[in-house]
């Protein structure tokens, strides 16, 4: 009985505890697409009604490109697709050299946010 207990409080800590995006974390991606005639990118992340251009970096370093989260989407509505677009100079992206994407990518929006434990804790 101890153990079903144990396992129940472990459920209930993932399905509400884990959802919860820990700002400067790199982003799980939906998608992303470069648009070499406007010199734009757009990112499609998750957010659950707060998450805005201004809560992302874009961070280039020997040409991986990897875009973090900066603040938190604390709302409370219902985890959705948003797509937010970004001029190549402000994610530092030259639009004349190739580049990689360090971010994963994710195609369920309900699981982008469980982040594993760091540490193994």
């Amino acid at each position: 009985m101890k153990t079903l207990k144990t396992l129940i409080f472990v459920f209930i800590l993932v399905l509400f505890i884990a959802p919860i995006t820990h700002a400067g974390d790199v982003e799980d991606l939906i998608g992303i697409s470069l648009n070499y005639s406007k010199k734009e990118v757009t990112i499609n992340v998750v957010g659950s009604g707060c998450t805005d251009k201004g809560d992302f970096l874009f961070e280039m370093k020997n040409d991986v490109l990897t875009v973090v989260r900066t603040k938190i989407d604390s709302c409370k509505a219902m985890q959705q697709e948003v797509s937010l677009t970004y001029s190549f100079k402000e994610a530092g992206i030259s639009p004349n050299k190739p580049f990689k994407i360090a971010n994963r990518f994710i195609a369920n929006i309900y699981i982008a946010n469980m982040r594993p434990a760091k540490n193994g804790k």
